[in-house]
């Protein structure tokens, strides 16, 4: 993957007039996407991702700010210049957008009419539905196929005019968990055979956590947080990027759990209960038993999750902690030096009332 922007945005501002009220869809915003990476940008609805993306194909023209999509400022280009640009740009959508009364193999041939010969098409026509594992579907028309295989159609789609980038618009957001981890599976296999550069926009964290080399996470149109995948996982800062980590482990439902456990139904004040959070090596180390063995603090494991981030471990640890205080004190300290976020889990605030 080279270090070369392939798309920067500058200062970008996206205003609409709502009800006599200006709203920052897009709030200055400054973005830079890598050639070859796949960046995924992650917000829940009515954050701005939406615009976003649509100012990289010039969709959306930003109020101010400067868009520049593989060497070119998007708004300085002619009527013909953006077209040929926009052949560089795939799209995938979450509605697939797929023609009924056409088949597989006409979907994917749409947008090569008229430029190329009828045979030339055909052979790329069938080139894309084997790397997108439908060849044996190329006559069925949609109706017949299922979600994950017309989302399969669309991405063979946006390929078809052989792309530089290719934008995914919540392209998995319709699907279920299983067909979705084949999907994404599919864009990290194309991003890696054809050097696509891959922006993904989603709501759903799993699906960052599961392709994406950089993130970014957006809320009322800015930036709040941006870093490799590995660094924004170790060490969110903003609480909107934590909620959206906790769902990887569906941590609400695991500590609506742990309530009932009589481990935490009366925690004295020899005991605390804490969430251990680490990454890479830290992965390796007998923390909990260095605990019991150094400072007489012994650790009763509630809950435990360990992910793999860009072939890096990334774990979590719910445990009780019981020992004298200071002794506490100390074998927390001694976690926090090795890399271990330390954070107090306060079970009164999970659920609301019981």
């Amino acid at each position: 993957m080279s270090d070369a922007p392939i798309i920067t945005l500058q200062d970008v501002d996206v205003l609409f007039e709502e009800k006599k009220q200006e709203v920052h869809a897009v709030d200055h915003v400054d973005l830079e996407v890598n050639r070859g990476e796949i960046y995924g940008i992650v917000g829940y609805s009515g954050a701005g991702k939406s615009t976003l993306v649509r100012l990289i194909n010039r969709l959306q023209r930003p109020t101010s700010g400067t868009v520049t999509v593989l060497g070119d400022d998007m708004a300085k280009l002619s009527a013909k210049e953006l077209r040929d640009k926009r052949h560089k740009i795939g799209m995938i959508f979450q509605h697939f957008n797929l023609m009924a009364s056409r088949t597989i193999a006409d979907n994917v041939a749409f947008p090569l009419r008229g430029t190329m010969p009828k045979d030339q098409i055909k052979s790329k026509v069938d080139e894309l539905l084997e790397l997108v594992g439908l060849s044996e579907r190329a006559k069925a028309y949609p109706a017949e196929l299922s979600g994950g295989q017309k989302q399969r159609v669309g991405i063979a789609r946006a390929l078809a005019s052989d792309p530089e980038i290719l934008i995914s618009d919540e392209a998995t957001s319709a699907l279920d968990p299983k067909t979705t981890s084949s999907i994404l599976t599919l864009l990290k296999s194309l991003n890696q055979k054809l050097g696509l550069t891959i922006v993904l926009i989603t709501h759903q964290m799993e699906a960052v956590k599961q392709v994406c080399t950089r993130v970014a996470v957006m809320d009322a149109g800015k930036i709040i947080e941006r870093g490799s995948l590995v660094d924004i996982f170790a060490h969110p800062q903003k609480q909107l990027t934590k909620d959206f980590i906790d769902t990887t482990i569906q941590l609400d439902a695991t500590l609506t759990a742990l309530k009932l456990q009589p481990a935490v139904q009366d925690l004295g004040p020899g005991n605390r209960l804490v969430r251990l959070t680490y990454v890479g090596d830290t992965t390796d180390q007998p923390l909990v038993a260095t605990l019991y063995a150094e400072y007489g603090v012994s650790a009763n494991i509630l809950f435990g999750d360990i992910q793999s981030l860009q072939n890096t471990p990334f774990g979590n640890l719910i445990v009780v902690l019981t020992g004298a205080a200071d002794q506490v004190e100390a074998a927390l300290t001694y976690l926090k030096q090795n890399d271990v976020t330390v954070t107090d889990v306060d079970l009164e605030a999970v659920g609301g009332e019981d």
